[in-house]
C-alpha cells in the first residue's frame, strides 16, 4: 500500500498537484454517487471504473494529510452489495464531517478523535475492496493501469494548486527524516518571518489540525540571505504553545521545524 500511495502521489504531480481537499472531497462523494449508480444500473463496467476512482480519491486525500494507509481487505462475512454500500457512503460522509472541520468553516470539536481521518478513509477503502471482491474485480491489479492511463490523458487537465504536502520545503526535508509532515511556501531572500507569516497559508491549517491529526511538524526552509527576526521566531510565526520552532540542518539547508512540545 505504501508503494501505491506513492505512485499515485507522482501520477498527482504529474498531472498538477492535489485539488483542494474540500475539492478533493467533493470529488469523492461524487464518484462514491456514481458508484451507486453503477450498482443501480447493474454496469460493471462502470462499476470497476467508480470503485477505482474511489479508491484514487480516497488515497490522494490520505497522502494530502501525510497519513500511511494500511492494505485492506475484503470482509468475508460481507455478503451484500447494499451493506457494502452504505458503509461506503457513511464512510465518505465521516471523511466529510472531518474535513469540513479541518479545511471548512466547521470548528473542531474538543473532543477530536486522533487518528479519525486515517480510521474512516480506509473504511472507504474497505467498503471499495469489499464491492470489487463481490464482483470479481482485482482492483489493486487494475490500478496501476489505471495510474498510467490518467498520467497521459489527463496531463496538463488541471491547474496547480499549493499544497504543504508538495512543497520543496517538505519534498526536500523528507529526504533527510522520515515522517509527518507538512511544508511552508518558498521564503524569499532577507524576508521579514512576520511577512512569511502572512502570506503563508498552510502554517494556520496546520497548527489548527497538527494535535488532533497527529502531525509530526512544519517544515520552513531558511531562504538564502537568510529570514530577518523582529523579536522571535515563535513570537514573529505567531505561534502559541505547546508549539516552537526547532532549528536543523541538513546537507546544504537550514529548516525551521515547528513542532509540539512535551
Amino acid at each position: 500500500m505504501k508503494e501505491l500511495q506513492r505512485r499515485i502521489d507522482r501520477m498527482i504531480i504529474h498531472l498538477g498537484g492535489y485539488w483542494r481537499p474540500l475539492s478533493g472531497l467533493a470529488r469523492l462523494l461524487e464518484e462514491a454517487g456514481e458508484v451507486g449508480g453503477a450498482l443501480y444500473a447493474d454496469d460493471r463496467v462502470a462499476l470497476r471504473e467508480e470503485l477505482m476512482d474511489v479508491f484514487v480519491i480516497s488515497t490522494c486525500l490520505a497522502n494530502q494529510y501525510a497519513i500511511t494507509l494500511t492494505n485492506q481487505t475484503t470482509d468475508r462475512d460481507e455478503t451484500k452489495e447494499e451493506r457494502s454500500y452504505y458503509r461506503l457512503v457513511r464512510e465518505a460522509g465521516e471523511v466529510g464531517r472531518i474535513l469540513n472541520a479541518y479545511e471548512g468553516d466547521k470548528k473542531l470539536k474538543a473532543s477530536a478523535t486522533p487518528g479519525s481521518l486515517q480510521r474512516h478513509i480506509e473504511a472507504v477503502q474497505q467498503a471499495v475492496m469489499e464491492l470489487a471482491d463481490m464482483n470479481g474485480f482485482d482492483l489493486f491489479a487494475e490500478i496501476a493501469s489505471l495510474i498510467e492511463d490518467k498520467s497521459s490523458r489527463d496531463f496538463g487537465r488541471f491547474d496547480h494548486t499549493p499544497d504543504p504536502i508538495t512543497e520543496d520545503s517538505v519534498r526536500t526535508y523528507r529526504s533527510y527524516v522520515e515522517g509527518r509532515y507538512w511544508g511552508g511556501v518558498k521564503a524569499k531572500p532577507f524576508e521579514e518571518v512576520s511577512r512569511y507569516r502572512e502570506r503563508e497559508g498552510h502554517l494556520a491549517r496546520f497548527l489548527k489540525i497538527a494535535e488532533v491529526e497527529g502531525l509530526d511538524g512544519f517544515v520552513i526552509r531558511q531562504p538564502e540571505p537568510p529570514f530577518q527576526i523582529d523579536r522571535s521566531i515563535e513570537t514573529d510565526l505567531q505561534l502559541a504553545a505547546p508549539f516552537a520552532v526547532e532549528i536543523e540542518r541538513h546537507g546544504t539547508d537550514t529548516f525551521w521545524i515547528v513542532r509540539k512540545q512535551g
